[in-house]
């Protein structure tokens, strides 16, 4: 029990951490972050710290693949399907939106340069994002046989409109207009991309 308790204790001071990584990164930039600076964020030593993640690289490939499982926990109900392809894309795009807007995980640092090339140098984040991207690019695949995706649109190209679409409540955090409203935005940016997407008969 006390090895059980030791090791919960363990996990949460392991997830303050990459929340606390996270938010960094957002506000500062990968290169700007320093191990010293999440320290006193956290408020651990730098010891204890480096207890959890041996170097940088190691946090920010945990950091960063624990947001991807967060943002596409969606797609993992086990259930089988019982909507149409695009449908649950479309649903898979929707609640992406919605936990980012309600816990503040940002997609976007997820996919800057730096980032992608350590996690596609770490065998298990690898995995992970060809997981997820296999799920997405079957979506579009599934979506262009049925018939559900309009005529002249390229899967490589629907790929890229639901990647830009999920990440779109990061983007424009300097513009003038106040940040989205999560009770709106989710459901806007669904709609937003069926029709721009969707062919006549799924519209």
């Amino acid at each position: 029990m006390t090895s059980s308790l030791r090791e919960r204790r363990r996990q949460r001071l392991c997830d303050e951490i990459l929340e606390a990584a996270q938010s960094l990164i957002a506000e500062r930039g990968y290169a700007a972050m320093s191990m010293e600076d999440l320290a006193a964020q956290v408020g651990i030593s730098k010891p204890t710290l480096y207890s959890h993640f041996s170097t940088k690289e190691d946090l920010v490939v945990a950091m960063a693949t624990l947001a991807m499982e967060r943002l596409f926990s969606a797609v993992d109900d086990g259930d089988p399907p019982r909507r149409s392809p695009l449908a649950r894309l479309t649903d898979l795009l929707r609640t992406g939106v919605q936990v980012q807007l309600d816990r503040q995980v940002t997609a976007m640092h997820l996919w800057m340069p730096e980032i992608v090339q350590m996690m596609k140098s770490r065998e298990e984040s690898l995995a992970q994002l060809c997981r997820i991207d296999a799920v997405v690019v079957d979506l579009v695949r599934q979506a262009q046989a049925h018939g559900e995706i309009a005529d002249g649109l390229d899967e490589p190209s629907v790929v890229r409109i639901f990647y830009a679409l999920f990440m779109s409540p990061n983007v424009a955090r300097l513009s003038l207009v106040d940040t989205p409203d999560p009770d709106t935005m989710p459901e806007a940016v669904a709609r937003f991309f069926l029709r721009g997407v969707a062919s006549g008969k799924n519209m």
